[in-house]
C-alpha cells in the first residue's frame, strides 16, 4: 500500500469550533505523552491500556475516534523520543506546542466534488471546512483508484492522505545508474548494445542555500540585541529557502522519472549512508546541508507511485 499526502489550502479561516477541537486534541496528545513517559511505554497498544479510560473521563465531549488518533500521535512522538534518548545524554521531554489535529479515515467525510470536509466534534456538533481545490488537487480527488487515509488539520491548511495499491513495475529495457553530486545527478543509461551519458543539473540549489545562509548571518548580527526578532526573521528566511529548494528538487526528480518512463528504464541510485565530512568548517557546513538524501527520497517515492523499478 502506497501513501501520499496532498496539501489543500482553506478557503476561509478555521471556525471557532475547529480551533477548540485542535486545542483539546493538543492537550490530549500532551497528556498521553506524559502518561507514556510515566508508564515507560512507546507502542500504541501499550499506551491505550492505561490511558484510554482516563482520557474518556478527562475529555467526555470529544469524539472517541479523535482520542484514538491522539494516542497514535503520542505513540509516534514517544518513539522519536526513545531514539533520541539512545543517541543523546539529556534529551528534552517532548511537548506539542503547535495547533494540530489528525483524524483517521473513519472520523471525517470528504465530498470529492465540492471539496468540503465534514468533521465531527462531538455528538450533534459537526464542522464543515471548505478546501481550495486546485488543478493539482483535482487530479487526486477525481482518481477512483485512490482511497482516503488520515486527515491532518493545521491552522492554515489541511493535509489529506491518499492510498493506493502499488502498481506492478514494468520489465526494464534500460538501466539508469545515477551518481549524486552537489549540483547535478550524473550517470549512464545503458543496455547491452547501447550506453548513453545522462545528467540532470540543479546548480541553483547550492546558490540558494549559500544566499540564505548569508542573509541569516547578517540578520543575526543586525538583531543581536533582539533575539525574538532575530528568531522570527531567520525563521522566515529558512521557510523561504526550504520552499525554493523543495520546488527545484521536485523538478529534477520529475525530469529523471519522465526520462526513465520513456526509455522503460530501472533507476539505480547510490547509497550515501555513513558519509563523514572532515574538511574545513565552511565546506563541512555546505556539505552537511547538501539535500542529497531528500532528493533520493523524492525519486524513490515517486518511482514507486508510478511503478518504475
Amino acid at each position: 500500500m502506497l501513501i501520499k499526502g496532498v496539501v489543500f489550502r482553506l478557503e476561509s479561516d478555521l471556525p471557532p469550533e475547529a480551533k477548540f477541537l485542535m486545542e483539546d486534541f493538543r492537550l490530549a496528545v500532551n497528556n498521553a505523552v506524559r502518561a507514556g513517559l510515566l508508564a515507560r511505554v512507546t507502542s500504541r497498544n501499550a499506551l491505550n491500556k492505561p490511558a484510554y479510560k482516563d482520557f474518556r473521563q478527562d475529555h467526555p465531549r470529544m469524539y472517541a475516534k479523535h482520542l484514538v488518533s491522539a494516542l497514535d500521535v503520542a505513540a509516534s512522538i514517544l518513539k522519536i523520543h526513545r531514539r533520541r534518548v539512545r543517541s543523546s545524554a539529556e534529551p528534552r521531554v517532548p511537548f506539542v506546542r503547535r495547533l494540530v489535529m489528525r483524524a483517521n479515515n473513519q472520523a471525517y467525510r470528504l465530498d470529492r466534488n465540492s471539496g468540503i470536509v465534514d468533521l465531527p466534534v462531538r455528538a450533534g456538533c459537526h464542522v464543515k471546512l471548505k478546501l481550495v481545490v486546485s488543478q493539482y488537487n483535482r487530479k487526486y480527488l477525481d482518481d477512483p483508484t485512490l482511497s482516503l487515509g488520515s486527515l491532518t488539520i493545521l491552522p492554515d491548511r489541511v493535509i489529506v492522505t491518499f492510498r493506493k495499491e502499488a502498481p506492478e513495475p514494468y520489465a526494464p529495457e534500460y538501466v539508469i545508474s545515477l551518481d549524486t553530486n552537489e549540483g547535478s545527478l550524473d550517470g549512464v543509461c545503458l543496455r547491452r548494445d547501447e550506453t548513453k551519458i545522462v545528467r540532470a543539473r540543479f546548480p541553483e540549489v547550492a546558490i540558494i542555500q549559500q544566499r540564505h545562509h548569508d542573509r541569516r548571518r547578517r540578520l543575526q548580527k543586525k538583531k543581536a540585541h533582539d533575539s525574538r526578532m532575530a528568531r522570527s526573521l531567520c525563521g522566515r528566511e529558512g521557510r523561504r529557502e526550504h520552499h525554493r529548494i523543495d520546488y527545484r528538487l521536485h523538478q529534477v526528480a520529475n525530469s529523471v522519472l519522465e526520462f526513465a518512463e520513456r526509455k522503460k528504464s530501472a533507476i539505480v541510485i547510490e547509497n550515501l549512508k555513513g558519509m563523514k565530512f572532515k574538511r574545513n568548517k565552511d565546506l563541512n557546513r555546505r556539505l552537511s546541508v547538501w539535500p542529497r538524501r531528500k532528493l533520493h527520497q523524492i525519486i524513490e517515492y515517486k518511482a514507486a507511485w508510478r511503478g518504475i523499478p
